[in-house]
Formats: C-alpha cells, structure tokens, sequence
C-alpha cells in the first residue's frame, strides 16, 4: 500500500511539472489520474483494492478530523470556563492481535486527539497506557477508544471486522 500511494504521488509530482500548472487542481487532477494508473497497474499484477484503502483511509481522515474538532471544544471549554471539570484517569488499553504498525498508528491517533495521551507500552507490546482527561467511567473511556480502533482498523488497515 505504501508504494503505490507513494507511485501515486510521484505521478501527481510529474503530471504537475508536466502541465506547468501548480495548483490545488492541477494536483487533485495529478492524483486522481496517478490513482488511475496505479489502480490499473495493480489489477495486472493481481493486487487490487488500491482504490477501496484510499477510499479508507480519506473517510478516516474525515471521522478523525471530527473527532480533533470535538475534543478541541472540550478542551476549549475547559480552558475557558472557571472550576475543574476533568476526570483525569490512566486506562489499560489491550491492543494485543495488532501488528507493531497499527499498534503505532493507533498510540499516535491518541496522542494527537487534545484530552488524551498514549504515555506507555507493556514490554510484551499487548497493553498501551493512555492518560485521558476526560474519562469518568472506564467503560465509556475504553468503548471510545475502541470506537477509534475500529475506524483504524477498517478503514486504514482494510481489516474484515
């Protein structure tokens, strides 16, 4: 995946300097065409799909941008507003069945959502420990953070769930 989205680029880069057009147009043009090629390229080679992950991943982008703008007025508002309204807690957060890359990706999608932060990782890679701000009961915390797992997984990862 990462290669052809890399190929894909490198195309959006010549398709650029090609047309002598440098725009937000000529690049989305660039993209989609380079999409194209790719795409094509790999129903050849028997690697198909390209097309359904970066479907995946810009639909991830739009739920985690939600999600940014989300926890940014909650943290606004705590800024803003007198009182302590927090409920800080360290979740024990099993990640175990997610490869070394997911597991990753996840940690940095928790860390940069504003509340919370992936502080560790068990040595055996199978539980990550995430400060969160704003979690009064466990159980709402974890299906959150599984919510956020799932989107990851299906959309980026393109695993079956």
């Amino acid at each position: 995946m990462i290669n052809k989205f890399l190929l894909n680029l490198f195309l959006m880069v010549v398709y650029i300097a090609l047309s002598g057009d440098v725009s937000f147009l000529s690049a989305l043009a660039g993209f989609i065409i380079g999409l194209l090629i790719v795409t094509v390229i790999g129903q050849d080679t028997g690697k198909g799909g390209y097309i359904r992950r970066v479907w995946g991943a810009f639909r991830f982008g739009i739920y985690f941008i939600y999600i940014l703008l989300k926890a940014n007025v909650g943290v606004a508002k705590e800024v803003l507003t007198p009182g302590f309204s927090m409920t800080p807690r360290i979740i024990r957060y099993p990640v175990d069945g997610l490869s070394e890359v997911e597991v990753t990706t996840l940690a940095n999608a928790i860390t940069l959502t504003p509340g919370t932060l992936s502080a560790d990782i068990t040595e055996d890679g199978k539980t990550l420990y995430i400060h969160a701000m704003y979690a009064e009961s466990r159980e709402e915390a974890i299906a959150e953070l599984d919510e956020l797992k799932v989107w990851l997984l299906r959309e980026v990862f393109d695993h079956e769930l």
